[in-house]
Order: C-alpha cells, then sequence, then structure tokens
C-alpha cells in the first residue's frame, strides 16, 4: 500500500500535517515506513510512532516511559511497568510543534535503547 491511500481522505491541511510528520522523520536513522490499509506505521526495532489518517485529522500513537498526562494528549494509558501508551490528534501544522517531535523522538529512543 502506498501512501496516496491515505492522502486521498484527507482534507488539505491534514495532508500539509501528514507530509509535515513524514518529513520530520526523515531526520531518524534506520526507520521503516509501513503503508497499512488502515494506519501508517513507523518501525525501528518495532514500531515507535502509528499515525491514523481521517479525513479532518491525524491521529499519533506512541509509547512513552513516563506518564505525560496534558494536552493535546487524550489518551494516557499504562500498559506495563515500564510503558504508557499516549494518543494525540492533529488538525493543523500548527499543533504539529516542537513538544510532539519530543514525543516521537522519546518514543523512537524507548524502542531503540532495546
Amino acid at each position: 500500500m502506498d501512501k496516496t491511500y491515505h492522502t486521498k481522505k484527507m482534507n488539505e491541511k491534514v495532508q500539509i500535517v501528514f507530509e509535515a510528520i513524514l518529513s520530520h522523520l526523515k531526520n531518524f536513522e534506520a526507520i521503516d515506513i509501513i503503508f497499512l490499509k488502515t494506519r501508517v506505521q513507523i518501525n525501528t526495532n518495532s514500531t515507535f510512532l502509528s499515525i491514523t489518517t481521517k479525513r479532518d485529522r491525524i491521529e499519533l500513537e506512541f509509547q512513552l516511559d513516563r506518564e505525560d498526562d496534558f494536552f493535546p494528549i487524550f489518551i494516557c494509558q499504562r500498559i506495563s511497568k515500564n510503558r504508557v501508551l499516549h494518543r494525540i490528534t492533529l488538525s493543523e501544522l500548527s499543533e504539529f510543534d516542537n513538544q510532539v517531535k519530543i514525543w516521537i523522538k522519546d518514543a523512537y529512543d524507548l524502542i531503540n535503547k532495546r
């Protein structure tokens, strides 16, 4: 599956956010971007980021070793002793800020330290 499947159903603002996320991911070493039917998975040793595209938003799902339970996080759920699942929604480029980039980097580092 290629990324055209995902971009067809997004509005223009969301497509810009999606492209910005993919562009940002070029800063990471040894990752695989896998376009599935329902989501895009970003892997290194295993999945560190899942991107679900909707017409009016993008949902990012990632795991951290801590609970960061503040906006824009709408799900923060401990799934094991050392892992906490987080989910956020982005609908405009301005929402893809430094905090989101830090979370992505921290999720990458957590998976990569295995």
